[in-house]
């Protein structure tokens, strides 16, 4: 009962709403927020009708804003690939038109009547379990959208959904398909399996010079050097400068006495209450009445505790005599928590009427925290001070690094201006581990023109919370082949993994020959020095064998001809596994309860009906007469 009584936070769930809005708009389009106008610019056409400027636009930024939601709060912007998100949302949008257009002329219709009790039906936009027109409009209004524009869009999913799922409820499987896949999904399979570990054949293969130079000269696209530049760069850090903030005991003081003026204790309140619902069975006359008798008897001189324990029907607190523990403001709903608040210790409240009932309220105590003593704060004052006087220094420099190496021919003089360092880095590529010159904004910059070419010095770049630096590109190096001096250790052992490879697969080819000639696989297992195992009724989704032995093993047909059940592969790299299929049993109805049958025959159902509608999909846009503009 407590947590019923608790608010919801109000802002979290607008934020909820808001979010759950931009997608339905990223989606389904932008007609919610925009009508049509006429003459406006238009981005494509369908069949003749138009995709406007605006719609895209406002499609095109909700999309945007959902991805940025789900990426983060500290999320760059400048990550989004804006020519894929503009190709993809267009793309959405014209098979949206098709769609839309193709349920006009099925006649699939949705009355506003419906569209409106599913709007009044969602929880977000209700206060105290009601519909709240207002709290609808703030939430429509923090997302730019109207409420026409909402009534319109959710008409268009609706009409989408009805045709969708017309098709997809139409699919079905039959009894005999049904069965057989039951039999096929639920089928288990015996089978030997040996694997032979190219690592097992490293000291019985040589590599020559001759042959590292060979392969060297036949794969030199596998050894180039990248593309990269040498750059100088200026770093600021905000930990840096902390480290340089000199406080004086006169700014420790003052802050304190600063915060101590302002300081006011957080009050918690500790209260026991005695809750007569008002439901189904009981009216609110009736339940004024019961909690005006208990109030009666409290007067009389009955404790609160024992008439909470006899009486109370808050179920959670009863048993503790009503006791609901300490809590601040915020806690309970507004009523109950302003008749508390205007309590003092040990007093009791008139019958107080909320949504769950009408209650009766004890103050219990009253905790009130203070401020700790300055010799207790001063470790913490020192830090935020040297905290923000660090932050304002970092946004000064920062600022006017940005200025001075906007205008200035090299580093050297913004560096010295700031008194920071100038740091060099060589052979800076796409393959960069450092922390600055891996970062995404700074790979994007590295080797365009305005810098590589015209040598001028980058703008400044956050790299984290705190950091920033500015760079410059000294020096261009092509895309250059690697000598074979410098690769030669990776050249021999790619040629070691390869001729390895070969012999674990010539020793699997032997062991296959032997066993396909009648051998038994366990004898010729031991022999070569393999690790033969059996495997007895393994099913699909086995998941205790490695993946690609199941999965090769169940590509079998069980076969008199024992060369037909016989395969060997390649596996992890290059080791070599072999397996022999022994025994096939199907998986049978009678262990299949009736609720599986119908919940497998269900799925395979839906299974048919979304191909199905994919491939509507397909016909209708291949069908439709698009422009894209």
């Amino acid at each position: 009962m407590l947590q019923n009584m608790r608010k919801s936070a109000q802002g979290t769930v607008a934020k909820i709403v808001v979010g759950f809005i931009i997608v339905i708009f990223a989606l389904f389009g932008a007609e919610s927020i925009v009508g049509s106008l006429g003459g406006e610019p238009e981005v494509a056409s369908v069949n003749g009708e138009g995709i406007s400027e605006s719609k895209f636009a406002r499609a095109l930024e909700g999309k945007r804003r959902q991805i940025l939601a789900q990426m983060g709060e500290r999320v760059d912007p400048d990550l989004i690939d804006e020519g894929l998100l503009r190709s993809s949302v267009l793309e959405g949008m014209i098979q949206e038109e098709i769609l839309r257009q193709d349920a006009d002329d099925k006649g699939l219709y949705v009355s506003s009547a419906a569209v409106d009790d599913y709007i009044r039906g969602v929880e977000q936009f209700k206060v105290d379990g009601k519909f709240n027109g207002e709290r609808l409009q703030v939430i429509l209004r923090n997302a730019g959208l109207t409420l026409n524009g909402y009534r319109d869009s959710l008409r268009s999913q609706f009409m989408l959904r009805q045709s969708r799922s017309a098709l997809i409820a139409s699919a079905f499987v039959l009894d005999d398909e049904r069965n057989e896949i039951i039999e096929l999904d639920r089928q288990e399979r015996s089978f030997g399996v040996a694997t032979v570990f190219k690592r097992d054949y490293l000291d019985a293969v040589t590599v020559s010079d001759n042959e590292i130079e060979l392969y060297y000269q036949e794969n030199k696209s596998s050894y180039k050097k990248p593309k990269s530049v040498d750059v100088s760069f200026i770093e600021v850090i905000r930990s840096d400068l902390s480290q340089g903030v000199e406080l004086t005991e006169e700014d420790i003081r003052t802050l304190y006495e600063t915060e101590k003026s302002e300081f006011e204790g957080d009050e918690e309140r500790q209260a026991a209450h005695i809750l007569v619902k008002i439901d189904d069975s009981t009216t609110d006359e009736q339940a004024l009445k019961k909690i005006t008798d208990i109030e009666a008897r409290l007067k009389s001189g009955e404790e609160f505790s024992a008439l909470a324990i006899e009486l109370s029907e808050d179920e959670g607190s009863a048993e503790n005599g009503g006791d609901l523990g300490r809590s601040a403001r915020g806690v309970y709903v507004s009523d109950f928590e302003l008749a508390l608040f205007s309590l003092k210790q040990g007093e009791i409240t008139a019958p107080v009427k909320t949504e769950f009932g009408y209650h009766l309220i004890k103050l219990l105590a009253i905790e009130i925290s203070e401020i700790p003593s300055f010799d207790e704060m001063r470790v913490s004052l020192v830090q935020r001070l040297r905290d923000q006087q660090a932050e304002q220094l970092y946004a000064e420099q920062t600022e006017l690094l940005a200025d001075l190496s906007y205008a200035a021919p090299d580093l050297q003089e913004p560096a010295e201006e700031l008194g920071l360092e100038v740091k060099q880095l060589a052979g800076v590529s796409v393959q960069s581990t450092n922390k600055i010159f891996s970062n995404v904004k700074v790979q994007r910059m590295l080797f365009n023109d305005e810098l590589v070419k015209d040598q001028n010095n980058s703008d400044i770049v956050e790299i984290d919370e705190g950091y920033s630096v500015v760079f410059r590109v000294n020096a261009f190096h092509e895309e250059s082949v690697l000598v074979l001096d410098d690769v030669k250790e990776r050249v021999r052992n790619a040629l070691k993994s390869k001729k390895t490879a070969e012999f674990a697969k010539s020793v699997g080819s032997a062991f296959i020959a032997r066993i396909v000639a009648g051998e038994e696989p366990q004898k010729v297992s031991d022999e070569m020095g393999l690790n033969w195992r059996d495997h007895k009724n393994i099913k699909r989704d086995n998941v205790m064998i490695v993946r690609e032995v199941v999965t090769k093993v169940f590509t079998l047909n069980k076969s008199d001809d024992i060369a037909d059940n016989v395969l060997g592969f390649s596996v992890m790299d290059g080791d070599y596994s072999v397996v022999m299929l022994d025994k096939v049993e199907n998986g049978g109805l009678e262990s299949t309860t009736a609720i599986e049958v119908q919940s497998i025959s269900n799925m395979l159902g839906d299974s048919l009906g979304a191909s199905d509608y994919r491939n509507y999909q397909d016909v209708m846009v291949r069908k439709a007469e698009i422009d894209r503009i």
